[in-house]
């Protein structure tokens, strides 16, 4: 479709809804021209998605003066939204802009506006939401996503102006630390979502604080909850959920929560939650205690880690729940003493699925429960399914469903023949391992030295450099004749990996001197990546800089290069140090078209390998 007539939608009396989507030959005026026909006092939802504009006319929406809608232009090409073009309509609840390819956002024109969706855009700093007498753009605004751009900051200034809002997404950003206070000037906020942050390195101890919030997510953030964190005050467990004291529902799945104590620590402080949620977080122990402070809990999920058992008492202290997930963990066996006797009657939900069972006479009091109760009903669709046995061999893959021990199997007999064979099997194991350790003394000591090795390493008596280790994960040093390619090739497919780039002309400190600046800014880069050609050559300037590569070549290793030779540099401008740099240097050649997939894999493969591990003595 290309045109639409003026009187196209006068014979729709009622229309409440109208979507106008993939139509991308319509002439944009002549479809604002219909919107005089549109009923104004029934249309109540406008979509119109999909149809590749690069922008709207300052008076699109003229027609629509005293609408009450909901407005959606989802996927199209938009680089800029200027919201002065919606104030003809006089109340627009909703606006929904995502997957768009907006960089800048002007936010004069949204007062009605309760619902603002600006997701999978370019964003790369949070909007502007007050004027300059600090008075807000959108004093309804209860609802704002920002997920899936490549904003890089946030702080306690950067939401004024949004004393109405209640839940904020924040996913799929760059955001690398959380300061203190960030939501500081959102005293309505209730939910906050800042999960896919995949940079994020640190958390500060009062970063959520917050009286109104009562839902955090903060999942798939891959973030370590380890003590190597704590002790380089990245994180601290015992304030940073101590600021929430109304928090009712807490996700933080897919991250790195395996330290037994600092899971303690970390929720000493959440009694009122109703809702936890740790899916895949490399748990392998739950402290016995955990729950003793968290009476309300109602959903419990802690699918797909690495728990096989837990003290018998641990759920005594959750007469609330109603929903427990342990499904795809390691769990062996199900028996009398794994949870209350009480619990079974208030679940609403239990889910054990894809577990590693043991189909021995120790799941006898397991299956006859299930098949003498309605237990079955409460293990949701996955029973019987997705309950297999593991062990022993002959009857892996087997439905639990379909196994029956009996009680002649499961008599004392055969448990005085198991607890014979266990003991005379332990001490045929003991005499095998004293043999082996006269025999093999030299094996012994080295491994007892990579088992110290490690030990001290865990403790902190040296640390092994990671690219957690440092702000940025890569320094780009260029000539600026260069800049079209590094920026608008290198730059792009880096940051669209998720890799914090720095160049000097974006992310120096503005006002100091570009000679510290380098230094400075190479420091706290993981690695250092060159881009050689003979502009870069004949700069007196890059062969200053090519000094300071030298040196954290000397410190560091080659690995802590990745050189890449954008053009080929003639003989004539090849000055020594750049010679001895590429001859004691491997280096990538960049070459457009055929072999480009190589290429970008090989320098992705650079910037993530380890740097060389100096020998260490440790006795």
């Amino acid at each position: 479709m290309e045109i639409i007539q003026v009187d196209a939608f006068y014979d729709f009396e009622y229309i409440a809804e109208l979507r106008i989507t993939n139509e991308k030959l319509l002439n944009i005026t002549a479809l604002k021209s219909s919107f005089q026909s549109l009923t104004i006092g029934t249309i109540r939802s406008l979509y119109l998605e999909k149809n590749d504009w690069y922008g709207l006319a300052d008076d699109m929406f003229y027609h629509l003066v005293g609408a009450n809608i909901a407005l959606s232009l989802r996927r199209n090409l938009l680089h800029k939204l200027n919201s002065s073009i919606f104030l003809p309509i006089a109340k627009l609840k909703k606006l929904q802009v995502e997957e768009n390819e907006i960089v800048n956002v002007d936010l004069n024109g949204l007062t009605t506006t309760g619902f603002l969706d600006l997701s999978n855009n370019n964003i790369y700093a949070i909007p502007n939401f007050c004027n300059n007498n600090d008075e807000t753009f959108v004093p309804k605004l209860r609802n704002l996503s920002l997920a899936y751009n490549a904003i890089r900051k946030i702080s306690k200034e950067s939401f004024k102006c949004l004393e109405t809002l209640e839940s904020l997404n924040l996913d799929g950003n760059r955001f690398r630390r959380l300061d203190n206070n960030i939501l500081a000037s959102l005293h309505n906020l209730a939910k906050l979502i800042i999960g896919d942050n995949q940079q994020l390195k640190y958390i500060a101890p009062f970063a959520f604080n917050s009286s109104s919030l009562q839902k955090l997510h903060l999942y798939r953030n891959n973030f370590r909850f380890s003590k190597k964190k704590i002790i380089e005050k990245k994180f601290n467990p015992q304030t940073i959920f101590q600021t929430i004291p109304n928090l009712k529902e807490l996700d933080l799945s897919h991250n790195l929560l395996n330290d037994f104590f600092i899971f303690r620590e970390l929720f000493a402080s959440t009694r009122n939650i109703q809702k936890l949620t740790l899916v895949s977080s490399d748990i392998t122990t739950i402290p016995d205690d955990l729950f003793r402070n968290m009476p309300h809990i109602k959903s419990l999920n802690l699918e797909g880690n690495e728990i096989e058992r837990w003290n018998e008492s641990l759920f005594d202290y959750l007469p609330s729940m109603r929903k427990l997930y342990l499904d795809g963990n390691n769990i062996h066996i199900i028996n009398e003493t794994s949870f209350p006797s009480n619990l079974f009657k208030s679940l609403e939900v239990l889910e054990l699925s894809d577990n590693q069972y043991r189909c021995t006479c120790e799941m006898k009091w397991f299956l006859d429960t299930i098949r003498s109760t309605n237990l079955s009903t409460k293990m949701q669709k996955n029973w019987p399914s997705r309950y297999t046995c593991y062990y022993p061999e002959h009857l892996r893959l087997t439905l639990l469903a379909n196994y029956f021990p009996t009680i002649a199997e499961c008599n004392s007999l055969n448990i005085v023949y198991l607890i014979i064979i266990t003991a005379c099997s332990s001490v045929l194991i003991l005499l095998f391992f004293v043999i082996m350790t006269f025999q093999c003394q030299i094996n012994f000591k080295n491994a007892l030295y990579l088992f110290r090795l490690k030990q001290r390493m865990k403790r902190g008596y040296f640390s092994l450099e990671s690219s957690d280790d440092y702000e940025f994960d890569a320094f780009v040093v260029y000539c600026d004749a260069d800049r079209l390619w590094v920026h608008g090739v290198l730059l792009k497919h880096l940051e669209n990996c998720n890799l914090n780039v720095c160049v000097h002309d974006r992310d120096f400190d503005v006002g100091e001197p570009i000679l510290n600046s380098v230094g400075k800014y190479m420091a706290k880069s993981w690695k250092i990546i060159v881009v050689l050609s003979n502009n870069f050559a004949k700069s007196e300037w890059c062969q200053w800089e090519i000094a300071l590569v030298q040196e954290r070549r000397r410190r560091q290793g080659k690995e802590v290069l990745v050189l890449v030779m954008y053009q080929q540099i003639d003989s004539k401008h090849m000055i020594t140090p750049l010679k001895a740099l590429l001859d004691t240097t491997p280096y990538l050649s960049y070459k457009e078209g055929f072999g480009e997939n190589l290429f970008w894999t090989a320098v992705d493969k650079d910037i993530h390998k380890p740097l060389d591990i100096p020998p260490t003595s440790i006795f």
